[in-house]
């Protein structure tokens, strides 16, 4: 079953709790994960060059001071981004932006932290290559700390916008579908005047009884002008209504034949789509009780329905040519496929799938 257009999961329309959003408490959470990461690098390289680290020396206090500024200069560089130049529009670009942004950023830190550091603390044996590694190491767990809170603020917002672009198209097919299922309303009034005029002058005799079954026809597309499908049970039943209408004018030149298993009555189809067929028939062929209009209804590959008529081509039609073209357009919409017409000389078939509820 589908969702309804415009339907987004939750878990995409609330604001997501992140440790790079702003605030408090995801800054202090930043700050220890960052820091815990910059103490265990400078502790890495101590147990490299054998020697007994000092926590609260300044060297230490500044390489976790430098570590978080890069963090948070990144997070930042991010977020300016995110409103400058959004990853769905220009990804490369973007990409580019990031990455030289971040490296400016890493490299002004560094410069700076390597300019803070106490004057007694470069003549210390191994310092350029400890603290080489300090800078290396530091900036590779970093990065990766922060790509890893990039990636997954990127997957969670293209994952949004792929879902609100879909939103969005779905309530344009919607919108298209509704326009394309109220032409029927003056497509179906005009043939049904048409054929009252007729029986009146026919069979002025049964005027009332027709009137009344056109009015429950008319009941019937009132109240599934809003569907976007239907139960073929309850298509079945409409159709029958409307098939009186013609019968009691054409007698037996009109013969329908529907053949449809219980099993599909709970299937869907959109509304009103049999009667339209039936109508273009009628209104395509000639009848006449020696050569009558026979109109087939039946299931095809337990999946599709059928609606054959022999071909008994009239002259001089003039038509509006709704019907064929909204029910191939529906179809389209809903299941991506148009209808099939299959035509030879002697007979005219639609075949379209059944559906389940659309909801």
């Amino acid at each position: 079953m589908r969702k309804q257009p415009n339907q987004i999961p939750e878990e995409f329309t609330r604001t997501p709790v992140s440790i790079i959003g702003k605030g408090i408490k995801p800054t202090v959470f930043r700050f220890l994960i960052v820091s815990a990461i910059g103490f265990s690098v400078i502790l890495l390289v101590y147990f490299l060059y054998g020697e007994s680290p000092e926590p609260l020396a300044p060297p230490f206090i500044i390489s976790i001071i430098a570590f978080n500024l890069i963090s948070e200069g990144n997070i930042i560089i991010n977020r300016v981004l995110d409103r400058k130049s959004p990853w769905f529009f220009k990804i490369t670009l973007r990409t580019r932006q990031q990455l030289g942004w971040s490296l400016l950023w890493t490299l002004f830190i560094g410069i700076i932290a390597f300019i803070s550091l106490p004057d007694d603390v470069y003549r210390q044996q191994h310092f350029f290559m400890s603290a080489l590694l300090v800078f290396i190491f530091g900036l590779i767990f970093v990065l990766l700390f922060n790509s890893t809170l990039f990636l997954k603020s990127f997957f969670l917002n293209w994952k949004k916008s792929v879902l609100e672009a879909e939103a969005l198209k779905q309530a344009k097919l919607l919108s298209d579908y509704k326009v394309l299922q109220n032409q029927l309303n003056p497509h179906f009034l005009f043939n049904s005047f048409s054929t009252l005029i007729s029986e009146i002058h026919y069979n002025p005799e049964t005027a009332i009884e027709f009137a009344q079954k056109l009015a429950d026809v008319y009941r019937y597309l009132l109240q599934k002008k809003n569907d976007l499908t239907v139960p073929v049970r309850e298509e079945l039943e409409f159709l029958n209504d409307f098939i009186f209408l013609h019968q009691q004018r054409m007698g037996n030149s009109l013969k329908v034949l529907i053949e449809i298993p219980e099993a599909f009555m709970d299937h869907h189809l959109p509304p009103m789509s049999l009667q339209l067929l039936i109508e273009n028939a009628i209104k395509h062929n000639q009848a006449s009780e020696k050569h009558p209009l026979t109109i087939q209804l039946g299931i095809k590959d337990k999946k599709n329905m059928t609606v054959c008529n022999n071909l008994q081509p009239k002259t001089n039609i003039h038509g509006t040519g709704t019907g064929l073209d909204n029910i191939s357009k529906r179809y389209e919409m809903l299941t991506g496929d148009p209808i099939k017409i299959k035509k030879t000389e002697t007979s005219f078939c639609v075949e379209f799938p059944l559906l389940y509820q659309y909801e």
